[in-house]
């Protein structure tokens, strides 16, 4: 049997943050270690759409899911409950993600006459998607260079926790149900 490359631990996953996948409207798992070989994996753009990375999200999502993910690794399956596929803010509380980057090699060219006024082309000659390591660690540099907020950063970190932060994660989620973790 296949077994993905482990490189992240499962918290809990909130399933009312997925109900298209998990087809209920609220409930949750907790996990303790016992989830087996777990392979978390993302990527994030710039939040300007002028941004090639945030122009070409599509491609890199197809990159990373289904030609990464897919073809290549061969991962078909996903936490029960959760989506194979989605946004962090649907995605189980993980110790951490890796990270795929998509860099583009491009010429923008910008053109202006009274006739026609202004004229934009972009030739794109190259994509490349890279391994860019943590997702959390690269989404901090999308914030150091001024292309992602530390509000989203934030977001990020309630989703993707940090080695040995799970019991902390489950404190705080269970309280918000009206519960105490032991």
């Amino acid at each position: 049997d296949y077994e993905p490359e482990d490189n992240s631990n499962a918290c809990y996953m909130d399933f009312s943050k997925s109900r298209q996948s998990s087809h209920v409207r609220d409930g949750y798992s907790i996990y303790t270690g016992d989830e087996g070989a777990l392979n978390c994996h993302g990527f994030a753009w710039g939040n300007d759409g002028g941004y090639s990375d945030a122009a070409l999200k599509g491609n890199t999502l197809f990159h990373v899911a289904v030609k990464q993910g897919l073809y290549d690794e061969g991962n078909v399956e996903e936490l029960p409950g959760a989506p194979m596929c989605g946004c962090v803010e649907q995605m189980p509380v993980v110790t951490k993600a890796g990270c795929t980057k998509t860099d583009v090699v491009q010429t923008v060219t910008v053109n202006h006459s009274p006739a026609s006024k202004f004229v934009v082309s972009v030739d794109i000659t190259n994509i490349q998607h890279e391994d860019c390591g943590d997702l959390s660690q690269y989404y901090g540099q999308l914030v150091a260079h001024g292309k992602a907020t530390t509000t989203e950063l934030a977001m990020l970190k309630k989703h993707l926790v940090g080695d040995n932060q799970c019991r902390v994660a489950l404190t705080e989620f269970l309280a918000s149900k009206g519960l105490v973790f032991l």
